[in-house]
């Protein structure tokens, strides 16, 4: 659903199917894989068990179709669509857990993710709008439109107070979505699975070799499409995101703008982070804390993490000279592989 750069490059069991797209395989070992096509991007599950069950993978896309029902602002009739026109919307599960889940991360990060600002996405052409030409009178125009407070949530029913508020999910919902995915795995007691949604994944148990899931994480490099290796980690029943700024731009009177939004002044974030991967427990908040983190920078994003334990982050920044360094926090030393 979101923009968002595959900055995850998984490096385990590539060539354990040849099912074309869509298609569902099973190996030998009784991994069963299952791919598709959603939000803009790809899917793909793969989870151990004796055989296949019938109807899963349409279960998995019929589930997909409601999360874009819901909260996709590239449909037209979706939820957050006839909200944001102005319509009060009867409110769904779905889009209530990403909005409270959101709610809070907006708060513990002191508003460094902040979903209300659909009118500065809008204007600075991030959902595929015309760009306006951008200027500090401007954003401050914009940023009176967006905070929390401009949404009503009463019952079951949502509607907005500002005739310009627009609220955007594309920075969680595809780490949430993939949460609601993994959730069908569980309620059928699968042990040991795997599930990336655009780059965004959830782990449980071991791969069909009996070993931790290894998740790769890019080097940033915007210069060309290849892919180099910055890190794998071996990821143990845990979540991961990860947000980038290094290969997505745009471009408005020939200044190149990066894809981050900073909530706070309203343009796109400065701070020298490149890359930010977030492992947590549930890939909605690892996909809004990645976010944040970009917002942040590495000296904020490093005092959080401090804060919070359970959270486990693999930064990458550019120094003042111009050379990648990183900072991983203690909790997550153990699990990176070193060739």
């Amino acid at each position: 659903m979101r923009n968002s750069i595959l900055l995850i490059v998984i490096i385990s069991f590539f060539a354990c199917t040849n099912a074309p797209k869509n298609e569902v395989a099973e190996s030998a070992a009784t991994e069963i894989v299952i791919k598709g096509e959603a939000q803009g991007t790809t899917y793909t599950i793969k989870y151990l068990a004796e055989e296949y069950e019938e109807g899963l993978k349409e279960h998995f896309d019929q589930l997909l179709d409601d999360i874009d029902m819901s909260m996709s602002t590239y449909v037209p009739n979706s939820k957050i669509s006839r909200l944001n026109a102005g319509d009060t919307i009867e409110l769904d599960d779905l889009f209530l857990e990403v909005y409270n889940l959101s709610y809070s991360i907006n708060k513990k990060t002191d508003g460094a993710f902040d979903p209300t600002i659909g009118p500065l996405i809008k204007a600075w052409g991030f959902d595929f709008a015309n760009p306006q030409k951008m200027d500090s009178a401007l954003v401050a125009s914009l940023l009176e439109s967006s905070g929390f407070d401009k949404f009503i949530v009463d019952g079951k029913q949502m509607y907005r107070t500002n005739d310009a508020a627009r609220i955007n999910f594309n920075a969680v919902a595809q780490g949430y979505s993939v949460d609601v995915m993994a959730k069908i795995l569980d309620q059928m007691k699968v042990e040991n699975y795997y599930i990336e949604l655009g780059g965004e994944l959830k782990v449980k148990g071991k791969n069909k070799f009996g070993d931790w899931w290894i998740i790769g994480i890019d080097q940033p490099d915007g210069k060309n499409l290849k892919r180099n290796l910055a890190q794998r980690i071996s990821l143990e029943n845990s979540a991961m995101a990860t947000s980038g700024n290094y290969r997505k731009f745009y471009e408005i009177d020939g200044k190149r703008y990066s894809h981050t939004l900073n909530p706070i002044t309203g343009f796109p974030a400065e701070n020298g982070l490149l890359s930010t991967t977030v492992i947590a427990d549930d890939c909605g908040t690892a996909d809004a804390l990645a976010t944040a983190f970009m917002v942040m920078g590495k000296e904020k994003s490093v005092n959080y993490l401090g804060q919070h334990p359970n959270v486990k982050a693999y930064l990458i920044f550019s120094s003042k000279g111009g050379e990648y360094e990183t900072y991983v926090t203690p909790n997550l030393e153990q699990y990176l592989l070193n060739d």
